[in-house]
């Protein structure tokens, strides 16, 4: 399937990356994925950090060449910030599951957000990082933790609220890739309803089984059985 021709035939472009992408850490171990310390996360960290070059970075970066001079958005179900590895805006994704670039405190205390790099020599000595207000461990800010600190991506979402307002009576491409249906309130549904308003929206579902199209959408949209990633690095732009 030839994607670069639906995205050059529109005025913008709304991406969503599932669950598909997300890295698996199928090479760092941990003893109980419920309870995963700090130090287990900040190993991840340093692996994703190491991670110069692999089959979803490809499929990223055939990606950037898509889109490139387009006005889009990106939104990623994927915490694992591979996506920014590459040459695309990042004022332009908004990853609402999280990042490992980021901590919060345990109880959210406050809204602060912090970087793990400020902390790297704590970690790196065995130490646990404290929440400056209140002296609670912090923890990655990623859906999943105890008590998930939405402000690490409210402001990107804001601007990509702003952004699907300018998208009404405008050629729109929406592009849906790997998205199953652990988090539908996300992605799958949202870009459904993007496209059953707009009527010159062109919409295209890309996932290895769940690929089915709605009946109210099913006239302007396309069904692709695949595997996003290799169907991306598989792309001639």
């Amino acid at each position: 399937m030839n994607l670069k021709e639906y995205i050059d035939d529109a005025d913008l472009v709304l991406v969503g990356i599932g669950e598909t992408f997300q890295d698996k850490f199928e090479t760092i171990k941990v003893q109980d994925e419920k309870n995963i310390t700090i130090f287990e996360e900040y190993s991840r960290k340093k692996y994703l950090d190491s991670c110069i070059a692999d089959e979803v970075i490809d499929a990223y970066k055939k990606l950037e060449k898509l889109i490139e001079g387009k006005n889009y958005f990106i939104v990623t179900l994927c915490n694992d910030d591979k996506i920014f590895k590459t040459n695309i805006n990042p004022e332009r994704i908004v990853a609402p599951c999280g990042s490992y670039e980021l901590l919060q405190c345990e109880e959210v205390c406050t809204e602060d957000i912090y970087l793990m790099g400020d902390f790297e020599q704590v970690l790196a000595n065995g130490e646990e990082p404290k929440c400056p207000h209140c002296g609670n461990p912090l923890v990655v800010n990623r859906l999943g933790c105890k008590k998930y600190s939405e402000e690490g991506y409210l402001k990107k979402w804001n601007l990509y609220m702003k952004w699907l307002q300018g998208t009404i009576n405008k050629k729109v491409c929406i592009l849906e890739l790997g998205v199953g249906m652990k988090y539908p309130t996300v992605i799958r549904w949202p870009f459904e309803r993007v496209a059953f308003i707009n009527e010159k929206a062109k919409f295209i579902r890309v996932h290895d089984y769940l690929n089915q199209l709605t009946e109210e959408i099913k006239e302007k949209a396309v069904s692709v059985k695949a595997n996003p990633v290799e169907l991306l690095r598989n792309q001639i732009v």
